[in-house]
């Protein structure tokens, strides 16, 4: 702690409190008085102002804490008296008490004064540490006597950070003399911390080899024998002796196994003591554990959960073949394999360990043994940079074994692009045509992953165009290949090797892949070599054309259409725009055809039906009034059709979806309150709730009228968008309903003398007028103020400009906020929803409608005439349609623009980089550097990096694609 950098820094807070007669105090801090043992100062200041001595600086330590580690033990006894006891056990922003602040500076007379005055020695500071702990840490020994000498609280058992006890710190810094002192007072053997750790543990991870003995000794002194205590189990399982090895310290480890540790020990993991040993690489702990045990070939080929044995372990150290040869002296088995059937060769292999490979093989391990792919220790040897150089000859000839897929470490090398290995292996003579269980080649795989280095010593091996052009199990070539996965240059590199553009066992060409993954640079590489291709079907006379507008390539289909590719049909007589259209909009096809058969003449009859009864209700309400004299009988049938038609509805489809469509409560609503209202007329009966029923009729009359609206193309949608803002608000009228409450009955309560609050209904009914803007404040507020009708005027001014704030300004803008924001997301469903009500309509009256009429309105095709003059109708189901095309375009459309400039600036950015890439590998060839760049032959495409897989899932934007069919044409 630097206190003269604290004493420095002046509080201003201190300076006000001080009486401004006293100058001469004014100069002289509190702290910096309690820390240098100015007592005089100290007890002149405590009589003028007391509370200073309570005084906290900006670290939540009072001057009892300076007093304390400056060991000033007058001033402690001073503040003491002054303040009261409570002060000794206060802590600061760091939880440290001046117990705390006493250890830390080895200040043993303020140690043994606070104890005796009551100070608590078993609080901990935010670190988890007691004043115990402290002594214990720092070695301060004569402070852990005086803990215990002076104090009978001081607990020995005392738990700080993850449980561990003063024993174990003591064990940590081996502190033999604190450990005497501790169990002195009672401290026990058999306390575990958070980790499960003994004190035996907690001293064997440390390496305190003496501390270790003393411990050992104390446990014999109270009963515990040293066979069982150095084999003591915390969680996991672990041993003091495993402990040991973790920390690294040979004398401990001695002292483990001297005192009868048992090597075999397996903790929850399995793993023993020598498992960890040879994972770390511990040459001198291995001799130790296997030296120490009789039956050697017992604990050396024990198995992990892993089922290793410490033979695997030892190859991942950095001192592998020396432990190897250990191992193997001892008896280890040479090719036991693992969980994942790795045996040491292979595993060695695996890690890069040549020189273990070596002594491996030199002392007849078999290499003819599997992992569970089926591979050998050689398709691991061919992932590594020249690992084929590290190798005997004779073991070179099980490069043509295969792996469960068929696949030699010719195929690995070459699906992996690691060309070192290639060229050593073509250097030794293999058949280069060997096939994996796929009919694929080592020219196949590396053309699929793009490994255009690999191909380049593939072709240059090539005496016929045999391989060149042979398939797989799918007809595919390695042309097909690299093709679908869009390699530019493996593409360049096989045409100019003299590739032939054959099809597949489907008939799909190169051009077909390719447009089916979206690869618009192969394409034209294709096309500039073949233009032929462009046309060309496969067996379902599908074109290139057709396959681009199937899986929703744009860019495809213009560059196809741009190059002067023919729209033909294929075998199902579909042309490419039939492909694309039904991908994306398979349900608006049906409705169309079905709402251009009959669909229109549904919706007029339904609202014709609908008006039947509108329409002399409307003329009742406007040409009757309450006092005049009603008669006549024809007005009893005004909404008759309409309860029809719902009670017919109610009976065919009996279902929840009835009673929460909005739409059918407001038709039962209005047909009710219409009979109502009509049926006292028949009768000559006049009351007042009868014009009540007819003004309701009314009002959902027309607003189920405009309902039926909403299932119409230019209307509806925004009938739907406004049905989604009601739903808003009414998820909002809580809130609004609370305050309404809150400010009505506050204004009621507080506005005796007003008429307009004088009721709970008036008081609400004008807050709620209040609300929407109409505050009337002249007339209601400022002429009862000014007339002295105003009980509480101050209350009534302050709630007055609280509901100003919170009702019309925060409420309502929050209402308008959230209609406005919910907008723009209202608008992309309103689509949607309409189209939903119109299909579930149409789908409903399917269902109902005889078959023979069916029959006859349904139409199997419609032939559109694009140019023809058409009808106010037809244009607008064309015009609906490309609304609906260009939905989804209008929401991504600056989104689109910014990516598409991204990736062509990124475009640009890879053709500088693989210049100036090609430009430094033609300066490191002429140099002759080897240089570990060219270990690697990777795609220069990252769309290449994945799988290839269906295209099916992608969704396209047509609305380009109409463009360039309207350009064409």
């Amino acid at each position: 702690m630097q206190f003269g950098k604290e004493f420095v820094r002046r509080n201003s807070f201190y300076k006000c409190v001080i009486n401004e007669e006293e100058t001469a105090l004014d100069s002289a801090d509190v702290f910096e008085l309690a820390f240098k043992g100015k007592a005089s100062a100290i007890d002149h200041r405590s009589q003028k102002s007391p509370e200073q001595l309570s005084f906290r600086d900006e670290n939540g330590a009072s001057p009892l804490h300076y007093a304390s580690a400056g060991g000033n033990v007058d001033i402690i006894r001073l503040i003491v008296s002054v303040v009261g006891p409570e002060e000794l056990n206060v802590q600061d922003e760091q939880g440290r008490t001046p117990l705390h602040w006493a250890v830390e500076q080895n200040q043993q007379q303020s140690c043994v004064l606070l104890l005796e005055l009551g100070a608590d020695p078993n609080i901990l500071n935010n670190a988890m540490m007691g004043p115990l702990h402290l002594a214990v840490t720092k070695r301060y020994n004569h402070l852990v006597e005086v803990l215990f000498q002076s104090c009978d609280k001081t607990d020995a058992n005392l738990e700080g950070d993850l449980g561990n006890t003063p024993v174990m710190m003591a064990c940590c810094t081996n502190n033999c003399q604190a450990i005497q002192f501790l169990f002195k007072h009672g401290a026990k053997m058999c306390i575990q911390n958070k980790l499960g750790h003994y004190a035996i543990h907690t001293v064997a991870f440390a390496g305190a080899k003496e501390a270790m003995e003393m411990v050992l000794e104390i446990g014999e002194e109270l009963g515990i024998s040293t066979s069982v205590h150095i084999n003591y189990l915390d969680k996991t399982k672990s041993t003091p002796l495993h402990l040991s090895v973790r920390g690294g310290n040979i004398e401990v480890i001695k002292l483990c196994i001297i005192k009868g540790a048992r090597v075999d020990q397996q903790q929850c993991d399995k793993s023993t003591a020598l498992h960890f040993a040879c994972t770390q690489g511990a040459l001198e702990a291995v001799k130790i554990m296997l030296s120490s045990y009789n039956k050697v070939e017992d604990i050396i080929n024990i198995r992990d959960g892993a089922n290793q044995t410490p033979l695997h372990r030892s190859i991942k150290s950095l001192i592998h073949c020396y432990l190897d040869l250990i191992c193997l002296g001892k008896g280890a088995e040479i090719d036991c394999t693992d969980c994942k059937g790795l045996s040491p060769l292979l595993l060695a292999s695996k890690c890069c360990a040549w020189k273990t490979v070596a002594f491996l093989l030199s002392v007849g391990a078999d290499f003819r043994i599997k992992d569970e792919a089926g591979r050998n220790f050689l398709h691991f040897v061919v992932l590594q940079p020249k690992g084929l150089k590290n190798l005997p000859e004779t073991i070179l000839q099980m490069l043509s074994d295969e792996d469960v897929e068929g696949c030699t470490p010719l195929h690995y090398a070459c699906k992996l692009g690691i060309h070192d290995s290639v060229k050593n292996m073509l250097g030794l003579n293999i058949f280069v045509g060997q096939k994996s269980r796929e009919k694929k080649s080592a020219l196949h795989f590396a053309a699929e992953y793009g490994r255009i280095n690999t191909c380049k010593r593939l072709l240059e091996t090539l005496t016929d165009s045999k391989m060149l052009n042979d398939w797989d199990e799918k007809g595919l070539t390695p042309l097909h290949l690299a093709s679908r996965a869009g390699h530019t240059q493996v593409v360049e590199l096989l045409l100019r090797s003299g590739a032939l553009f054959q099809s597949d066992y489907k008939g799909w060409s190169c051009l077909h892949h390719a447009v089916a993954e979206g690869y618009t640079q192969t394409i034209k590489i294709l096309l500039s070599a073949n233009v032929k291709l462009l046309d060309e079907t496969n067996e379902d006379g599908n074109t290139a054309l057709h396959i681009a507008a199937q899986v929703g390539h744009v860019g495809a289909v213009l560059l196809l259409l741009e190059r002067g590719a023919e729209i033909t049909l294929n075998n199902a007589d579909n042309s490419f725009l039939h492909e694309a259209v039904p991908f994306e909009y398979p349900t608006d096809i049906v409705f169309y055809s079905d709402r251009k058969a009959y669909g229109s003449k549904v919706h007029l009859l339904n609202l014709a039906v609908y008006l039947l009864g509108l329409l002399p209700l409307t003329y009742l309400i406007l040409n009757l009034r309450p006092k005049q004299d009603v008669f006549g009988n024809s007005t009893s049938v005004i909404m008759v059709p309409v309860s029809f038609r719902e009670v017919d509805s109610l009976c065919s489809e009996i279902s929840v979806n009835y009673f929460t469509d909005f739409s059918n409560l407001a038709d039962w609503c209005a047909a009710i309150s219409s009979l109502v209202f009509v049926i006292p007329m028949c009768f000559n009966l006049e009351n007042t709730w009868q014009w009540e029923a007819g003004a309701f009729a009314i009002l959902t009359s027309w607003i189920g009228f405009l309902l039926y609206f909403q299932r119409f193309e230019r209307i509806g949608i925004y009938v739907v968008m406004f049905g989604g803002i009601v739903r808003t608000l009414v998820c909002i009228m809580i809130l609004f309903i609370f305050l309404l409450l809150a400010f009505g009955l506050a204004f009621y309560a507080l506005m005796l003398h007003q008429d307009e609050f004088s009721s709970i209904s008036l008081a609400l009914a004008q807050t709620f007028v209040m609300t929407v803007g109409e505050l009337n404040y002249q007339s209601i507020f400022l002429n009862a103020y000014e007339n002295n009708r105003m009980a509480f005027p101050g209350v009534t001014y302050f709630i007055f400009v609280l509901f100003v704030l919170f009702m019309p300004i925060l409420l309502m803008n929050l209402m308008i906020g959230l209609a406005v924001g919910d907008i723009a997301e209202v608008q992309r469903n309103a689509e949607l929803k309409r189209i939903a009500m119109q299909i579930d309509l149409h789908t409903a009256l399917e269902e109902k409608l005889p078959y023979w009429f069916l029959k006859r309105v349904d139409k199997p095709s419609i032939t559109i005439y694009p140019n023809k003059c058409k009808a106010l109708i037809d244009g607008e189901i064309q015009n609906t349609v490309r609304t609906r095309l260009n939905l989804c375009s209008r929401q991504g459309g600056p989104l689109e623009r910014e990516l598409h400039k991204q990736k062509n600036r990124l475009k640009t950015m890879s053709c500088l980089l693989e210049k100036q890439h090609n430009l430094l590998k033609l300066i490191i060839q002429k140099m002759e550097i080897t240089s570990e760049a060219d270990e690697y032959d990777g795609p220069h495409n990252p769309r290449a990096l994945k799988q290839p897989t269906s295209s099916s899932s992608q969704k396209s934007k047509w609305v380009p694609l109409l463009q360039a069919i309207r350009t064409k044409k």
